[in-house]
C-alpha cells in the first residue's frame, strides 16, 4: 500500500496514534503478525522492532521470490505532528504559488518542477507506464531535494526545509530491504510517507472518473494542494468535476 500525507492526517483525525506500513507499490505478501507482537511486548525500541522484524521475512517457500516490502516504516501520527505537518507544507505550497509573480516566476517554476520531478514516484518498475502513483513521490526525498537547490528563493528553500523536518518528525522507524527482486526497483529515498505532486494534468487524478480522488480530501484542501497544481500546470479541472458528480 501507499501512505500518502492525507491518508495519514485522515487516521491521526480518526484517533489512529501510529502507522506501520510500506511506503511503496508493492505486492502484498502480508505481514509477520507473530514477529511484530513479539516486538510490540518486548522492552526498547519497539517501532524498531516492528521495522526490523518485517524487513527480515521471507514471505511463501523458496519457489514463490516473494520477499518484504522495499521500505517500512512506523509512522508516529500523534495530532500535534500532523498538525505541524499541515502547518509547514501548507507554509511552502504558498510559497511556491507565489513564485509565479516574481520577475523570473516563469524560469523559477521550471526549477521548481525540475526538483519534483527529480523524484520518481511511487511505480518504479517496468512497464507501469499506465499506472497511478508516479505523482506519489516521498515526501522528505522531494522537499529535500527543493530546499537543497540554490537556484530558488531563499522563502521557498527555508519552507520545504521546515516541510521535511515536519514530515521526518512522523517517521519512528525506517529500514530498507537490500535485494527487491519482485520489481528491481530502489526505494532507498521512500522514507515517510509519500505526497500526491502531479506535474501534468494527466497526473492530477487519475482515477476521479470511478470516483476514487486523491486530491478531495482535507489534506489537499488545507494545504493548498489545488493552487500549487495550478502554478505547476498539472491542475486538471474535468477531473475535478469528476469527482463531485461522481
Amino acid at each position: 500500500m501507499l501512505y500518502p500525507l492525507g491518508f495519514a492526517d485522515a487516521l491521526s483525525r480518526s484517533g489512529v496514534r501510529y502507522l506501520a506500513a510500506s511506503p511503496e507499490t508493492m505486492l502484498a505478501p502480508g505481514a509477520p503478525s507473530a514477529k511484530i507482537a513479539d516486538a510490540l511486548t518486548q522492552p526498547g525500541d519497539w517501532a524498531a522492532g516492528v521495522v526490523d522484524a518485517t524487513m527480515q521475512t521471507r514471505y511463501g517457500d523458496a519457489r514463490s521470490g516473494y520477499h518484504p516490502a522495499a521500505a517500512f516504516d512506523v509512522l508516529d501520527l500523534d495530532p500535534a505532528k500532523i498538525a505541524a505537518v499541515r502547518s509547514a507544507v501548507a507554509r511552502f505550497n504558498t510559497s511556491a504559488v507565489g513564485l509565479r509573480h516574481m520577475p523570473s516566476g516563469a524560469e523559477l517554476l521550471h526549477d521548481l518542477r525540475f526538483d519534483i520531478r527529480s523524484v520518481p514516484g511511487m511505480a518504479r518498475f517496468d512497464h507501469s507506464a499506465d499506472m497511478v502513483y508516479h505523482a506519489d513521490r516521498p515526501a522528505e526525498a522531494v522537499y529535500d531535494a527543493i530546499a537543497s537547490d540554490e537556484r530558488l528563493p531563499k522563502a521557498v528553500r527555508s519552507a520545504a526545509a521546515g516541510a521535511k523536518d515536519a514530515v521526518s518528525a512522523l517517521v519512528l522507524a525506517h529500514r530498507e530491504y537490500a535485494w527487491f527482486s519482485p520489481l528491481n526497483s530502489s526505494y532507498a529515498d521512500a522514507v515517510g510517507p509519500t505526497e500526491h505532486l502531479p506535474l501534468t494534468p494527466q497526473q492530477y487524478d487519475p482515477w476521479s472518473s470511478g470516483g476514487v480522488t486523491e486530491t478531495h480530501n482535507e489534506f489537499f484542501g488545507a494545504v493548498h494542494g489545488r493552487e500549487l497544481a495550478r502554478a505547476l500546470g498539472a491542475y486538471d479541472a474535468r477531473d475535478d468535476r469528476a469527482v463531485l458528480v461522481a
